[in-house]
């Protein structure tokens, strides 16, 4: 019986092995390839986790991504090279002007020595342009926020407005605003201690969540998710879309009359997707991704170690679902050595914008390369 015992545990065991080991993509090797002329975007050396980009082309940037899951060498390189957290503004129509740090006036509120900007979502005001700003911040040895800020765009500083948290955060990661005070965000890991938190990586489990708050209380809409990252609604708001980079899938829920959400689609992608940004006409996403898996642990784990970077585009079918995987194409691979661990992407005015964990902002020409909604 032990020997029975023995020889089924070794089985498991080569099973989990076998699989970790191609989920890393030990096995796995690209070539590079650009859509025409990239240039690092001057003012930004240090980190563009996740970006939206407005209807006239202002990139609002979260810098200086880091939370309490972070390895020691991480957060030494950070020390190391001074990296603050910060938002940065980025204008599409005038790049050569660089990117800028937006100055935040301080509130009783918010402590700007304590802000760790990870997810962005952006609430349009297209005649004033005074945007909200909707941010996900891991606040240094505090619970996860949200942080709201208004953009005056006469002084290019960040009002805080008011912040919101709840128990229901675990390790927050993205969120979608659907309306003033009503946003959708992810929790992508339960567990934030670092030694848990790599053995619900790499088994997974399903222990994520999508949690909504309604304007007066938070509630998980969707529970038992492997590890959600980047969230997206659709131009409608009628779909919403989940990046699950250690499945590396894309998942899409349709959201209904009474607020339920019902899962539509799942799709494999073949690539650890991060975040995503809807295309200006609303019939695509760009996704940011991780191609080599293995690489971009490695580059979470020591900053100096290069990943490389991935930049895919899928079309979106009039039912809010995504075309299929043959339909996908791939935009931007790069090794590591312009862009390391790309996490963002969106293309404007034939300008192809790429984001990172803690490296580069990038921006390349498309070379008139046109895409199926034409943008």
């Amino acid at each position: 019986m032990f020997k029975q015992v023995g020889i089924a545990l070794l089985a498991v065991l080569l099973y989990y092995g076998v699989k970790i080991f191609l989920f890393m993509d030990y096995q796995v090797h690209y070539k590079k390839h650009h859509p025409g002329q990239c240039r690092p975007v001057e003012g930004q050396d240090f980190g563009s986790e996740d970006f939206q980009v407005t209807e006239e082309g202002l990139a609002f940037i979260t810098s200086g991504f880091n939370w309490n899951v972070s390895s020691s060498s991480y957060k030494e390189f950070l020390k190391e090279k001074n990296i603050k957290g910060k938002i940065l503004l980025f204008d599409l129509k005038n790049p050569e002007q660089g990117a800028v740090v937006l100055k935040i006036r301080p509130t009783d509120q918010f402590n700007v020595y304590t802000f760790g900007p990870h997810g962005i979502s952006v609430l349009e005001d297209k005649v004033k342009g005074q945007h909200i700003l909707y941010v996900v911040n891991h606040q240094v040895s505090a619970p996860d926020r949200v942080e709201k800020f208004r953009y005056d765009p006469t002084t290019k500083e960040l009002v805080h407005l008011k912040y919101f948290t709840s128990d229901l955060f675990r390790l927050t990661n993205d969120l979608a605003v659907v309306e003033e005070d009503q946003f959708y965000i992810s929790n992508y890991m339960y567990f934030k201690v670092p030694a848990l938190n790599i053995l619900e990586s790499l088994l997974p489990l399903p222990l994520g969540s999508v949690v909504f708050y309604n304007g007066t209380g938070f509630e998980t809409v969707i529970p038992q998710l492997t590890g959600p990252n980047g969230i997206t609604l659709s131009k409608d708001q009628r779909y919403l879309y989940v990046n699950f980079p250690l499945l590396k899938r894309v998942g899409v829920w349709e959201r209904k009359e009474d607020k339920r959400l019902v899962p539509v689609q799942m799709l494999n992608l073949r690539s650890a997707i991060d975040n995503s940004h809807l295309s200006s006409s609303g019939q695509g996403l760009f996704l940011g991704a991780h191609p080599i898996v293995h690489k971009v642990f490695d580059h979470l784990e020591e900053p100096k170690n290069i990943a490389p970077s991935s930049v895919l585009y899928v079309p979106l079918m009039p039912d809010g679902k995504m075309a299929a995987e043959d339909e996908v194409i791939e935009l931007f691979y790069d090794h590591g050595d312009l862009i390391t661990g790309s996490t963002i992407a969106t293309v404007y005015n034939n300008k192809l914008l790429i984001g990172s964990i803690i490296h580069k902002l990038v921006i390349c020409e498309l070379n008139g390369q046109v895409l199926p909604d034409g943008v």
